[in-house]
């Protein structure tokens, strides 16, 4: 009863904007937590790597995503004119659900106020449905139309905005990671030539 009261109010548009919030807050959650826990053992890693005798095996670069990206560039023997390029490349490849996360939270971001757009669209005429079949427009009934119209327009900027500042602190929080391993292979490409 009480979820047909909040439909009513907010429609269809307003219905999907809400299920998106909840996505795009999931996404940016788990993305952040796992971008904090994934570099503890990248880190681990490099400094096992820079050891005169590593004990490092493949076996422990693929518990690591980026652990794995590393010892991929450095296993290809990357030249270092093309490693940014390779870094980036494999990072696509191993982080694949990060990216996929990424995209999903731009998407939502721009399809969000298009949503709440629709959504004041069809509210507005539904109203204007309604008082086409009065005799009398009243003015409260057509203002009270207009204000729940608008409800989505603005539910739709407000998961929109959030939404987009989850993203680029997201991609930030990669690209930092990826210009980490950029200069930890750089260190290694440097250790490896120079014995």
């Amino acid at each position: 009863m009480m979820f047909e009261a909040v439909y009513a109010k907010i429609g269809p548009a307003g219905l999907v904007i809400a299920v998106l919030s909840f996505v795009s807050l999931y996404l940016f959650l788990s993305g952040l937590i796992y971008l904090a826990v994934v570099p503890v053992g990248f880190r681990r890693f490099v400094a096992a790597l820079k050891k005169k005798s590593p004990t490092v095996t493949e076996e422990d670069a693929a518990k690591n995503p980026i652990a794995h990206v590393l010892l991929t560039a450095l296993a290809h023997r990357t030249a270092r004119s093309e490693l940014q390029g390779e870094v980036a490349y494999l990072f696509q490849r191993n982080l694949s659900g990060t990216t996929v996360s990424l995209t999903i939270l731009r998407l939502i971001s721009v399809i969000s106020p298009l949503l709440g757009l629709l959504g004041t669209v069809l509210g507005i005429t539904r109203v204007f449905r309604e008082m086409s079949l009065q005799a009398a427009v009243d003015n409260a009934a057509l203002a009270g139309g207009i204000w729940e119209a608008l409800i989505t327009t603005i539910m739709g900027l407000t998961v929109a905005i959030p939404t987009l500042v989850f993203y680029y602190l997201l991609r930030l929080r990669t690209r930092s990671l990826m210009i980490g391993t950029i200069e930890a292979a750089r260190e290694l490409m440097i250790g490896q030539d120079e014995n």
